[in-house]
Formats: C-alpha cells, structure tokens, sequence
C-alpha cells in the first residue's frame, strides 16, 4: 500500500514498591540481547488477533534534534503515545524509550520507582499487588494497569486497538510474561516477525509487524506479492535520517528485487522517495531492503496504512 507523506499526522496514534532509579536498555532496537522485541506477546494471547503493529521510538533523542524537523511532524511525536507517558509521569524530552502496540505501553527512562507511585497515586491509582517482577497498580476506571520495577513502566488499557472488551491487568500481566520469558512472544510464534526484527537495526524510530500475505503486486503503492511482514527502521545521522523498509516475503523464492526496485523509481519524483538524496535495494534471503538518507526536516514517520 501507498507510504505518504504525513502518514503519522492521518493515522491519529497519536506504596509497595522501593525508591529504586530505572535506566534500562531494555528497549533497544536490533537482534542482539534485550530488546524491544521481548516485550511483545504472540498474537492471539489477549485478543483473537493474528497480526499487530508494534512502534519504538526514542523521544529524548528526538526531542535532542527538535529544532531540525518540521514543526508539525515533531508537534505528532510528542503527541504520540503522551498519554501512556503522562500516566507515569514522564516528559518527552525525558523519555529514552517508548514501545507502543494498541494503546499499550512499555516506558524507560531514568527515574525514580517511587515518584511514578506518587503520580499513580495523585491520579487515584491504587495498589493491586505485583506480579512477574512489577508492583501493579489499577486506575479508578479499572480501564488502566499500570506496573513498575526499576527498570522500566508498563501501561495496558482495557480499550486498546487490539485489546478492546479484554481488561487491563490481564494484557499488563501479558506483557510481563513475554519479557520475562514465561509466555509466547510475537518472534517465537512468527518466523516473519523473527525475520523481521533480526534485519532492523537500532533506530531512534521503528515500526514492525506481520500482515496476510499479499496476493497481487502494485508497484506504484508498493505493493508486493508474498509479502508478508514490513518494517521501518530510521535512524538519525549527521546529515539528515537514514531510513530501512525491510520487506519479509514467504520464502526466497517469492522475493521480487525488481518489482521493489521499479516502486523506489516510480515514487522519486512525487511520493514515498521524493526528497531521499539516494536509495540502494539490496537482498538478505528473504528480506528486501531499501534504504535512503534525507533531510531531517523532510521526515515523516513513514507508517503502512494497516
């Protein structure tokens, strides 16, 4: 499907515990050690779902270029998840990493345990034992779990994307379970999702997810046939923003480099590629690759319309 500009800004996605200081790379993009991945559980766990959307993004990072991106792309990404993160009392600009699927959240950061308790609690939060390591705390709705250890804040809601009509401790519980191995994750139960989040990299922006395969192939929007996972993977450098679509087809077989080739072309004057300085499409077994820097200032979160 077609990856417009401004995609970010139209998807509208926009006691008990001691004082102990949370900084965690828990979080981190890539395949190597913890990381983002881990956190997500299988699909189908808490919803009768076989695929969902997980983005990763780094604020304090962003909030460090500020100045460099469009003042509406940048104004979207402080909008982006600032519920989760005024649930737990953390700024922007404080945040090091934020994991978002539905409107679930995995936060960290360097902070204190205890002041995210003072905040729970000024919100009328109350304590709802621990569970897999956290100390839970429920919200006066019972629409909202929150759970605390010192490394890191997770925030389930009853309504999320995915997880409407399923209450929030259960997905909390969820979530502390596939981080702490005890129950399927999303890359043990989907060798797409594993190929997926093995070819990204660590960058400060990332989207991932499976989808049915796709059975025609459209060049223009991008569309391919076989595909069956996508993913972004932006990067901030010196000059500008690196950014990776890595496409995961069935098997090597269906992979179509031409076909992924003749989209970058036919979307460099007026769509996706238009203000990338360059574009390489490259293979790794089943995966496509296609890579392009531009200006900081011409970035959009580029994300599929799912």
């Amino acid at each position: 499907m077609a990856l417009h500009r401004r995609t970010l800004l139209r998807t509208g996605l926009a006691g008990g515990i001691a004082a102990l200081a949370g900084c965690s790379n828990s979080l981190a993009g890539g395949s190597e050690g913890a990381t983002f991945a881990d956190w997500l559980y299988a699909p189908g766990t808490v919803a009768d779902t076989d695929h969902y959307l997980s983005l990763r993004y780094e604020p304090a990072a962003i909030a460090d270029r500020a100045g460099e991106f469009d003042g509406d792309v940048y104004d979207a990404l402080r909008a982006f998840g600032s519920d989760a993160r005024d649930t737990a009392g953390f700024r922007f600009a404080g945040t090091d990493a934020h994991l978002l699927f539905g409107k679930n959240s995995v936060l960290t950061a360097d902070f204190e345990a205890s002041e995210v308790v003072s905040t729970l609690k000024d919100d009328e939060f109350v304590a709802a034992g621990s569970y897999g390591g956290f100390e839970q705390y429920l919200g006066p709705d019972e629409n909202t779990a929150v759970g605390v250890d010192s490394d890191a804040v997770i925030v389930a809601r009853s309504s999320g994307i995915f997880g409407s009509g399923v209450q929030a401790p259960r997905i909390l519980q969820a979530i502390a379970d596939a981080h702490n191995g005890d129950t399927e994750r999303y890359a043990d139960a989907s060798a797409d999702f594993e190929t997926l989040t093995g070819a990204l990299g660590d960058g400060a922006l990332q989207s991932a997810r499976t989808h049915p395969e796709t059975d025609e192939t459209d060049t223009e929007n991008g569309e391919f046939a076989g595909e069956v996972a996508r993913g972004i993977d932006s990067t901030l450098t010196d000059e500008g923003i690196e950014t990776t679509f890595a496409l995961v087809f069935t098997d090597e077989s269906a992979v179509d480099a031409v076909a992924v080739e003749d989209w970058v072309a036919a979307n460099r004057n007026d769509g996706t590629f238009a203000t990338f300085e360059s574009v390489e499409v490259s293979t790794d077994g089943r995966t496509v690759l296609v890579t392009g820097t531009e200006p900081t200032a011409e970035y959009d979160f580029y994300l599929r319309d799912f």
